[in-house]
């Protein structure tokens, strides 16, 4: 694992100190060198270190100030001061550490070898992410029905589980797709996802798919057709084409 590292501090002593400290890790790259906060911004908008020694007391933009701006950023801030009175502020910012000047080689090493336990962390973290949605991937590509639905509105996709819907309901050349607190619209016909949802799914009449797990009272008509009742207290009375489905499905 290769630490790109980026060294702040406005005075050149500070930098060579701490850079001389880093050359002794070959598992260290120093890439950049900064005196001051607006040199750091600026740096960060072209390039993101995995670790930043930060000095905290600089002229116009504090180290405070720039790790404000840096709270969304996956770079490591470890501080680097000789003024203890900042400890609690750079903490509330979330840092990894803080170094109180002037600190000894052996703190400095400790700091730096718990950066890279925690990088290594992520990484095993962001790996098993990763993996965990190419085999969700890979085992709906394996699975005979259809697990979710990938909606897009306004440039963005999110995906809604066939399980959070409670029905189904034809709109002209829409699905519309009933959730508990919400309704959202498919571009699908009715009959290819009669063919595609899992057995809890059924048919009903030709406009309506139910989902027999939010299905909460089921009340026959005398005329063939049936009272449905479901867990959003919306009632769909069924058709009498789908009066011997429904009747196998409930005995």
């Amino acid at each position: 694992m290769r630490l790109s590292v980026l060294v702040v501090d406005d005075e050149p002593h500070a930098r060579r100190h701490i850079k001389g400290l880093l050359s002794k890790d070959e598992d260290v790259e120093v890439i950049h060198e900064c005196k001051n906060g607006k040199e750091v911004l600026n740096f960060l908008k072209h390039q993101v270190p995995s670790l930043i020694f930060l000095d905290i007391n600089m002229p116009e933009i504090s180290g405070l100030e720039v790790a404000s701006q840096l709270k969304t950023s996956n770079s490591i801030i470890v501080f680097s001061t000789a003024y203890d009175e900042y400890a609690l502020k750079a903490f509330e910012l979330e840092a990894f550490d803080y170094l109180l000047k002037p600190f000894e080689d052996d703190r400095f090493y400790d700091v730096l070898n718990r950066v890279k336990k925690e990088i290594e962390l992520r990484q095993q973290a962001e790996f098993s992410q990763k993996f965990s949605v190419l085999y969700q991937e890979y085992n709906n590509t394996l699975s005979p029905h259809l697990t979710e639905f990938i909606i897009k509105e306004k440039g963005f996709e999110h995906k809604i589980h066939v399980d959070e819907i409670l029905y189904i309901e034809a709109s002209k050349i829409y699905a519309m797709l009933h959730l508990k607190n919400k309704r959202i619209l498919y571009r699908a016909a009715l009959n290819l996802l009669e063919q595609q949802l899992p057995s809890n799914f059924l048919r009903v009449h030709r406009s309506f798919i139910i989902n027999q797990n939010y299905l909460i009272n089921t009340k026959y008509l005398n005329n063939n057709t049936y009272m449905l009742t479901m867990a959003n207290d919306h009632m769909i009375i069924s058709s009498r084409k789908y009066k011997d489905l429904i009747s196998k499905r409930f005995q």
